[in-house]
């Protein structure tokens, strides 16, 4: 990868890694790049299943028809990934969403899509209003099985997005995502997500092709109290994939770990307040919190931190006051974001004082403010970092 040294590298033309668990973008490159969605396409579709299974649209037991259409685009005929639906039969909705989550099916796709909304094209309004819902600026669907589309296009931002929202929203739909195999129609297909089984802590998602974007994935990984999420894209071969992929993700957990930057209460920088009865006010992570990074456990000399804000801010202020933020930095690449809050209280100052405050500003203007810069190397030296590594 270009740019400075990192404790991983990645030959994927696009690829993000991110902890979940401090929200540390690990690695990032061309992560907010379009390409073809393909498989990526599936797990919206099945996000909107698990919400209207949520919300009592529909239940497991809920019978779909499979439809000629259902069958001849999906199915055995069309030679693509299936689950081997009889045409004409009946399959509960949640037979379908275990042929779809664990087996790719296409003619399970197709099958939820029509019989929720009744129609590929309607499923389709549907799941990108979904997607959009949820915060997937830059995605657009063009039908529930990602069949190549030239108007469909995702990001591996927002397909980590996507992967968070379904951990957290449907936790226990999210199992899915792990089951070894799914037996129908007298045939045993194992998880098409294989690295569930071939490397540990990996629980899902899925696994994708397209001509043009090239093989990709999708997978979150848990072990111990950490878990992180792979999102790649654009590899040439499986084999540059998948000995990527093993790569990144052990990688992840064994030259990374967390540290405590900033203990609980710590005051993190000061912010310029304008009209007040004092003139800055300190501030500290979001509700008093330690700052908590993913950092590599080798070379950090690459890390800055720096407190930004929009300033100065106007008083009053409130305790707890949203008003900055941490920005971690690794070269030009933001590494995480971290709120901050005002530790205490500012009213409106005097006439006097809100005078001088209006006259400086005449001249100075308000602006994209911020304070200082220290590497991590400078806080280890401080000794901010001295026996808080948490493994």
């Amino acid at each position: 990868m270009s740019g400075p040294a990192v404790a991983l590298e990645s030959v994927a033309p696009r690829v993000a890694l991110h902890d979940e668990t401090t929200g540390s973008l690990l690695i990032a490159k061309d992560e907010e790049h379009p390409f073809a969605p393909a498989n990526f396409a599936k797990l919206v579709t099945a996000a909107v299943v698990f919400e209207a299974l949520k919300t009592g649209e529909v239940t497991d037991a809920t019978l779909y028809p499979i439809s000629e259409h259902a069958w001849r685009t999906g199915g055995a005929p069309a030679r693509v990934t299936t689950m081997f639906a009889a045409v004409k039969s009946f399959v509960p909705v949640g037979d379908l969403l275990r042929g779809l989550v664990v087996d790719y099916a296409n003619d399970a796709a197709i099958a939820l899509a029509e019989g929720l909304s009744g129609s590929e094209a309607a499923f389709t309004t549907r799941m990108n209003a979904y997607a959009a819902r949820i915060g997937l600026r830059d995605s657009r669907f063009a039908n529930p099985t990602g069949y190549p589309d030239p108007e469909a296009k995702t990001t591996l931002a927002d397909m980590l997005t996507l992967a968070g929202h379904v951990r957290a929203t449907y936790p226990d739909r999210y199992a899915l995502y792990s089951q070894p195999e799914f037996l129908w129609n007298k045939i045993n297909q194992t998880n098409k997500t294989r690295f569930v089984k071939e490397l540990p802590g990996v629980d899902g998602m899925v696994l994708a092709f397209d001509e043009a974007a090239g093989f990709g994935a999708l997978l979150t990984a848990g072990r111990g109290d950490r878990r992180v999420t792979l999102a790649v894209s654009g590899y040439a071969s499986l084999t540059d994939r998948d000995k990527d992929i093993k790569a990144l993700i052990e990688g992840a957990f064994s030259e990374y770990g967390r540290f405590e930057v900033y203990p609980a209460q710590a005051e993190i920088g000061r912010v310029k307040i304008f009209g007040g009865n004092a003139s800055d006010v300190v501030v500290i992570a979001s509700g008093g919190a330690p700052v908590t990074l993913t950092l590599p456990t080798g070379d950090r000399s690459e890390f800055r931190l720096t407190v930004v804000y929009d300033g100065p801010v106007p008083a009053p202020v409130r305790r707890g006051a949203p008003i900055a933020r941490l920005e971690v930095r690794v070269g030009d690449r933001l590494y995480q974001s971290v709120p901050l809050e005002a530790a205490a209280d500012v009213e409106r100052g005097e006439i006097r004082d809100r005078a001088v405050d209006g006259f400086t500003e005449m001249f100075a203007g308000w602006w994209y403010r911020t304070i200082g810069s220290i590497s991590i190397e400078d806080i280890v030296n401080l000794g901010a970092l001295r026996g808080r590594h948490q493994g």
